[in-house]
C-alpha cells in the first residue's frame, strides 16, 4: 500500500486552510417579512413605467429583499424613477438599485456561463454532453403578445434543473484553473460589490411553471457564498444551494407554497442564530460562514425597452452585451471564452436579420445531433458537416460581407480580415469536437487563417446535400476535379477542417521548417490557407483532400489517407501525371503519417528547393559536421517518460491535498475514471507491444518429466 506520507516533493503541501484573517465583522440580518407585508413593494414595482414584469417574476423580485420597504423606495415610479439605465446594443436595461437579498431564496447560478462556454459539448459530440446545452429566450407574454423582462427554458423536471444547477457551479468553480474561486474573500468580508440579477421562468414538461433570480455579473461570487457556507467543498454547495433553493428533487415541477413557506422559515431560523451568535466577542467558525453569507447586495434588472422605446424583443442579446461591457471587453476572460461569446452573439444577430435561416440557426446553438442535422437541412449526418456549416453561413456569399459586418461591429474592429476572422470562428467552427483530445492544437490552426481561401471567402459555393457521406464527398471531388468553382471550395472547407483536425495541417510557426522527414515538421513554412490553396489548384491537391476527408469519416485504422502527385514530372526516370496515386517501390500507394508528407506533395519543387537550402545553412553552421536528427522512437520514449513521471507527480500532490480538502482535488468521479481507464489501457500497450525480459525463462514441466 502506498503512503501519503512517502511522498516527496513540494508540489502537495498545502498552506493551512484554517479560515482567513476577518476584515469585516459579519451584519446582523433581519427575519424575512411574511409574504403579505410585501404587497406594497410588489406593486409599486409593477407600476412603475420602466419595468416589464408579469406578477410571478415580480413575486420573485420582491420575495427575497432584507428590507422590502427600502426596495419600494427604490422601484416606485413617483415622484421620480430611482431604477438605474444601463444601455445595450439595440435599447436600454432597467436595474433596480444595489439593494440586500437573501441567498437563500429563489436565487440560482447562471447556467450558460460564458465564462466556460466554449469548453461545453455539443450535441453532435462523439462524447455526448452530460446534460442538453441550455438555452434562455426571451418571455413573451401570453395576454398582450409583447416581450417582457423576463427570460424562459424549458426543463423536464426539477431534476433536469438540479442537474443544470449542479453542472454550472463545477465548471465555475474549474474554470480558469479556480482562479474565480472567492471564498476565502467571503470568509474574510463578504460580498461588498453587488451582483447583477434577472428573473427567470422555468417551464416544466408537466406544464408547471417556477420563477427564480439567475445571476448574471456575479456568478463566481455566488458559488463562493456557497462554498463558504458550507465550508469549501463544491459538491456540498452544490447540495446545499439545489435542496435550498430548488427543494426536493424527488417532487415533478414548481414548488408549493408550503415548500417556499418551509423555505422562509429556515431563513428566519438562520437569521435569528447568527444574530444572537454574533453578539459574542469571538466569532465561531459556523456565525463566520453563515454571517457573510445570509445576505448579499445585489441590482435586478426589471425592465427591458428597445431604442424606438418598444418592448425589448431579444433580452439574451441585451443581457450578452451587458456582460460584455462588464467581463469581455475589461475582465481577461479566456480568448475561446471570449470569441464563443462573441460568435454566439453574431450568430443570433445575423438569425434576427434573416443571414440564416431558423433550421441552419438550430445547427450553429449545437443543440441538434448529427441525424437532426441531416433531417433539416439535409447534408450528411457526421459532425465534420457541422464544422462546415459554421463556415458556409460565416465565408459564403451572398451573405458574407453581412455577416463580415456583423463580426467587426461585434468584436469592435475596423477590419475583419481572415486572420481576425479565422479566430473568432475557430471555437465554434470545432465546437462539435470539444471532446478530441489535443483539440488545442486544431483550434490554433484553424485560428490560422483556417480553410479562408479566396476560393472560399465571399464566393458563392454550397453544401452538397446527402444521406451517404461517401457518395457526397465522391461526388464533389468529381465536380472539383472537373472544374467546379463551388465544388473545388466545398472539398476545401471539408478536406481541410478534417486535415486541421487530424494534425495534417498545423498552424504557422517558425520551428516548424525541417530538414528531414518527421512530425511537427514541414519541408517549407505554409499557413493554413497557402497549404490549402496550394491543394486546391491541382487534381492531386484536391484528391488528397477527398482522402483526408474519407479517412476522417470513417474513423477507420484501415481506412488512411493516401498521397497523389501535384505535378507534371520525372522521378527516377519515370514521368508522373499530376492526380496519377503516389506509388512506392512496392508498386503501393503511400500513406500520408505526417504534416510533411502532405507539405512536400502540395508543392515538391519548393519542398526540394527549401530542403536543400536549410541543409546547405546547417552544413554552414557546423563546419561540415552532419548533425544526425534525433530518431522518431528515441523521441517518442522520452516524451512517454516525461508524462508519465508528470503524471506520478502531480498524482502524488493531489493525494496530500486530498488529505486536507477531501477527494474532490481530483475532479470528478468521471474524470477521475476516464484516468483510470487511460492508464490501464497505457499498462495493456506496455504489456502487450513492450519488450520482454530475457533474463527470465519457463520451465517446461514435461521435459523435466521425461529426464
Amino acid at each position: 500500500m502506498t503512503s501519503i506520507d512517502a511522498f516527496d516533493g513540494r508540489d502537495g503541501q498545502e498552506p493551512d486552510d484554517g479560515l482567513p484573517p476577518l476584515l469585516r465583522r459579519p451584519a446582523p440580518v433581519a427575519d424575512p417579512q411574511p409574504v403579505t407585508r410585501l404587497r406594497g413593494a410588489r406593486r409599486a414595482l409593477q407600476e412603475n413605467p420602466d419595468t416589464s414584469l408579469d406578477e410571478a417574476a415580480a413575486n420573485a423580485v420582491t420575495s427575497g429583499a432584507v428590507d422590502p420597504a427600502r426596495l419600494r423606495a427604490l422601484v416606485a415610479g413617483e415622484p421620480v424613477s430611482l431604477l438605474t439605465a444601463k444601455p445595450v446594443v439595440g435599447g436600454t436595461l432597467y436595474a433596480t438599485a444595489p439593494h440586500d437579498r437573501y441567498l437563500d431564496l429563489d436565487v440560482l447560478p447562471d447556467f450558460i456561463n460564458q465564462r466556460w462556454a466554449d469548453q461545453l459539448r455539443t450535441a453532435m459530440d462523439a462524447a455526448p454532453p452530460t446534460s442538453l446545452v441550455t438555452s434562455y429566450e426571451t418571455l413573451t407574454d401570453p395576454e398582450t403578445g409583447e416581450p417582457i423582462a423576463v427570460f424562459t427554458v424549458r426543463m423536464h423536471d426539477r431534476k433536469a434543473l438540479a442537474s443544470a444547477v449542479s453542472e454550472s457551479m463545477l465548471n465555475t468553480f474549474y474554470a480558469q484553473k479556480g482562479e474565480n474561486d472567492y471564498t476565502q474573500s467571503v470568509l474574510q468580508q463578504g460580498v461588498k460589490e453587488p451582483l447583477t440579477l434577472f428573473a427567470m421562468r422555468v417551464v416544466y414538461d408537466d406544464g408547471s411553471e417556477d420563477t427564480f433570480l439567475i445571476a448574471g455579473d456575479g456568478n463566481s461570487r455566488l458559488v463562493s457564498m456557497w462554498l463558504a457556507r458550507t465550508g469549501g467543498d463544491i459538491y456540498q454547495a452544490i447540495s446545499a444551494c439545489i435542496s435550498t433553493v430548488i427543494g426536493s428533487t424527488d417532487q415533478p415541477g414548481e414548488r408549493s407554497r408550503a415548500e417556499q413557506g418551509a423555505a422562509r422559515r429556515r431563513v428566519a431560523e438562520l437569521t435569528a442564530r447568527t444574530r444572537k451568535n454574533l453578539a459574542a466577542p469571538v466569532l465561531t467558525e459556523a456565525t463566520r460562514r453563515e454571517g457573510h453569507t445570509l445576505a448579499f447586495p445585489a441590482t435586478v434588472v426589471v425592465g427591458a425597452r428597445s431604442d424606438s422605446g418598444e418592448p425589448l424583443a431579444d433580452l439574451v442579446a441585451a443581457r450578452d452585451d451587458l456582460l460584455a461591457n462588464l467581463h469581455v471587453h475589461v475582465t481577461a476572460w479566456t480568448p475561446g471564452a471570449q470569441n464563443t461569446q462573441g460568435m454566439q452573439r453574431v450568430y443570433r444577430h445575423a438569425h434576427r436579420e434573416g443571414l440564416v435561416t431558423p433550421d441552419v440557426h438550430r445547427v450553429l446553438s449545437g443543440t441538434v445531433g448529427a441525424q437532426a442535422m441531416h433531417e433539416l437541412l439535409g447534408v450528411p449526418a457526421h459532425r465534420l458537416w457541422s464544422a462546415a456549416v459554421h463556415q458556409h453561413a460565416v465565408l459564403a456569399g451572398p451573405h458574407a460581407d453581412a455577416m463580415n459586418r456583423l463580426i467587426k461591429q461585434e468584436f469592435g474592429m475596423g477590419k475583419a480580415d481572415r486572420q481576425r476572422v479565422s479566430e473568432r470562428l475557430a471555437p465554434m467552427a470545432l465546437s462539435d469536437y470539444r471532446s478530441q483530445e489535443g483539440i488545442e492544437q486544431p483550434l490554433r490552426a484553424f485560428g490560422n487563417g483556417g480553410t479562408i481561401t479566396d476560393t472560399v471567402w465571399k464566393q458563392p459555393w454550397e453544401l452538397t446535400k446527402g444521406e451517404d457521406t461517401f457518395e457526397v464527398l465522391d461526388d464533389i471531388l468529381e465536380r472539383a476535379v472537373a472544374g467546379e468553382t463551388g465544388a473545388v471550395a466545398e472539398l476545401t472547407v471539408l478536406g481541410g477542417t478534417a486535415a486541421i483536425l487530424d494534425g495534417y495541417i498545423t498552424r504557422d510557426r517558425g520551428s516548424k521548417e525541417g530538414t528531414d522527414r518527421e512530425a511537427r515538421k514541414a519541408p517549407f513554412r505554409a499557413t493554413p490557407v497557402k497549404l490549402l490553396d496550394l491543394l486546391a489548384r491541382s487534381a492531386g491537391g484536391l484528391r488528397m483532400l477527398h482522402s483526408i476527408a474519407r479517412a476522417h469519416v470513417a474513423a477507420n485504422p484501415t481506412v488512411l489517407p493516401k498521397l497523389f502527385h501535384t505535378q507534371d514530372r520525372e522521378i527516377d526516370g519515370v514521368l508522373v501525371r499530376d492526380g496519377e496515386p503516389m506509388l512506392d517501390k512496392a508498386g503501393q500507394q503511400m500513406i500520408i503519417d505526417y504534416e510533411w508528407d502532405l507539405v512536400h506533395a502540395a508543392d515538391p519543387a519548393q519542398a526540394l528547393e527549401t530542403i536543400a537550402k536549410n541543409r546547405a545553412e546547417a552544413k554552414a553552421k557546423t563546419g561540415g559536421k552532419h548533425q544526425e536528427p534525433e530518431a522518431e522512437d528515441v523521441r517518442l520514449r522520452r516524451t512517454l517518460e516525461q508524462g508519465i513521471t508528470s503524471a506520478a507527480k502531480a498524482a502524488r500532490a493531489l493525494a496530500r491535498m486530498s488529505q486536507r480538502r477531501g477527494n474532490q482535488v481530483f475532479g470528478t468521479f468521471d474524470a477521475v475514471q476516464g484516468q483510470r481507464e487511460q492508464l490501464s489501457q497505457l499498462a495493456e500497450i506496455l504489456t502487450k507491444f513492450g519488450p520482454v525480459d530475457t533474463s527470465l525463462f519457463v520451465f517446461d514441466e514435461d521435459e523435466e518429466d521425461t529426464e
